[in-house]
């Protein structure tokens, strides 16, 4: 079944790995299905870090498939600013959190297809998923079974 997740960035992340497509070809043990540049995200799920264990991130992790839809939430702007596909295959590394995360807790990499450009406010989001009018989403949120998320992905351009 297709999920639709909700993906906050926090601004300095957003700029190094969403705003523009990144070269990947310096990267080492890259899966060669894995496409040498593209706009990047990642779960946090590095045991290693001060916020570990991660379980949501894991669980979340397990439920995400290629062709996914996603909706970016760029937290500097309060907005649903693009929407995508989670590209496959995921990419567990530490090159590209040390590269372009300044070595934070996400490991577990995915490409972003499809890469288009919204302007949603939260409320619009909020009310069609008939979630609470306040919502932001925190962490990889994957938008439950029983909302309706139908109209909002062909609203942004994808079909269910």
């Amino acid at each position: 079944m297709t999920q639709l997740w909700l993906v906050p960035a926090d601004e300095p992340s957003y700029q190094q790995t969403l705003a523009q497509p990144r070269d990947l070809t310096p990267a080492p043990e890259k899966p060669e299905e894995f496409p040498n540049e593209a706009r990047v995200w990642g779960v946090r799920t590095d045991p290693e870090h001060e916020q570990a264990p991660w379980e949501r991130n894991k669980r979340n992790l397990e439920r995400m498939s290629p062709g996914d839809p996603l909706l970016i939430y760029r937290n500097s702007q309060s907005q649903y600013v693009a929407a995508g596909r989670v590209g496959g295959p995921l990419w567990h590394t530490k090159w590209v959190r040390d590269e372009f995360w300044n070595g934070g807790p996400a490991l577990d990499i995915f490409h972003v297809d499809d890469w288009t450009s919204v302007g949603l406010d939260p409320e619009t989001v909020n009310q069609t998923l008939d979630y609470k009018e306040n919502f932001v989403p925190q962490g990889l949120w994957r938008v439950a079974d029983d909302r309706p998320p139908g109209r909002l992905l062909r609203r942004v351009g994808f079909n269910e």
